[in-house]
């Protein structure tokens, strides 16, 4: 559904399946942001959160976390990680994309070459 929201709205969506595979795709392709869902398989949230804010080609990337838990803990969790915001599911479109939007808009901008 995520895919396909934002695909509706003319962003450009990469997904991957497993946290390692997330990782290689965000170092290959540096996007915008990244949703990141907790329940990716292979690695927790928080560790592929800290791998990419560890990387000097990633750290700038904002990212939230999709979640089933939107309590004060979990938003404790995601911001000591260095996520930006929880998307806490279910969601409607429009949530997505507000949401989608504070993210892109939050990425730092390049220089003027």
């Amino acid at each position: 559904m995520v895919k396909e929201v934002l695909s509706r709205q003319g962003f450009e969506v990469v997904t991957a399946s497993e946290g390692r595979a997330m990782l290689q795709k965000a170092l290959a392709e540096t996007p915008d942001a990244i949703l990141l869902d907790t329940a990716l398989p292979g690695m927790t949230e928080i560790d592929v959160c800290g791998m990419l804010k560890a990387s000097k080609s990633t750290r700038h990337i904002p990212l939230a976390f999709l979640t089933d838990v939107g309590d004060a803990g979990a938003q404790k969790t995601a911001r000591l990680a260095g996520a930006l915001m929880l998307i806490p599911k279910p969601f409607k479109p429009e949530q997505l994309l507000t949401s989608v939007a504070l993210l892109v808009s939050a990425r730092p901008k390049k220089p003027a070459a």
